[in-house]
């Protein structure tokens, strides 16, 4: 059983030695070719790129001997070192199958007979895909105008921009306005808040009041509304009156029914009080204000 064992391991080794030499094989090939074809032009073409997108998935580069142009004899560890034995950089080689994988075989094939630059293939890989697929989808004959594709790309291009600028524009106003309706929340909770606050604090002092210092604490909260009144009629109804007479004066137009008017109103709704509640037309007895104290 042992030896079989070993057998088999033995032969799993030389399966994995030869499917590695066969590996290396493929990529020493590739290079040879690449080099070649380097020598012509710089120009990778969508078979080279295949078959470099192969490699590089695979990983068939590591472990690969080649000799540099200075006849060192230098082992491959990388992809970047594989790219340089091959006479390209890195950078450029993942750019074309960038390329490659983004507008397909059809297209990298047509802009390389057209003599599109990076440029030009930059600008179609940012596109949107629906408008990127406007370009790379359409048919090129032989006849394909190059600056038309060019002038093409340019007006997708500052279209998309626009589109952008307005859509990050929106973004922005929604933001604003909901950062502008997080601070009103914010601060009507805040007052909420406080009167809620207020309110318990109200609620536990009338709980825990005497009787006489509930009804003391209610004079003086009406005394203050009643302030209030008092100040609104001396100070704005009187200066208002004033404002009347002066114009009476100045132009003859009496306005003294539409004062009487007024007045009537509010000798109205103080009737309507001291009727409502059954007072006296003057204060008298323990209760009397310090102001009707002060005139007897």
């Amino acid at each position: 059983m042992s030896e079989l064992t070993l057998s088999q391991e033995q032969n799993a080794v030389a399966l994995a030695a030869k499917a590695m030499t066969q590996d290396i094989a493929e990529a020493h090939e590739a290079m040879g070719m690449l080099k070649a074809f380097s020598f012509v032009e710089k120009l990778l073409t969508v078979s080279s790129l295949k078959v470099l997108n192969e490699i590089k998935n695979s990983k068939k580069y590591k472990g690969l001997s080649y000799i540099d142009q200075d006849g060192k004899v230098l082992t491959v560890s990388s992809w970047e070192d594989y790219c340089t034995a091959c006479g390209f950089s890195r950078q450029k080689i993942d750019l074309d199958l960038q390329n490659l994988a983004v507008l397909g075989e059809d297209f990298l094939e047509t802009s390389q007979r057209l003599g599109l630059g990076y440029r030009e293939m930059r600008k179609l890989r940012q596109l949107p895909e629906e408008a990127r697929a406007e370009i790379i989808d359409a048919d090129y004959s032989d006849a394909t105008d190059k600056e038309e594709l060019i002038e093409k790309i340019e007006d997708l291009t500052a279209k998309h921009a626009k589109e952008k600028e307005t859509l990050q524009a929106q973004l922005k106003r929604k933001s604003e306005d909901y950062e502008a309706q997080a601070k009103v929340l914010a601060n009507k909770n805040e007052r909420i808040n406080k009167l809620d606050m207020e309110l318990a604090k109200k609620t536990h002092l009338i709980d825990t009041q005497t009787p006489d210092q509930r009804g003391e604490v209610l004079r003086e909260e009406t005394a203050g509304i009643s302030y209030k009144a008092e100040a609104i009629l001396r100070g704005q109804v009187f200066q208002a009156f004033e404002a009347l007479a002066k114009h009476s004066e100045e132009t003859g137009i009496d306005h003294r029914q539409f004062m009487s008017g007024v007045l009537a109103e509010y000798q109205l709704i103080l009737s309507e009080l001291q009727q409502h509640f059954q007072l006296d037309d003057s204060p008298s007895g323990s209760d009397l204000p310090e102001w009707a104290r002060e005139t007897e």
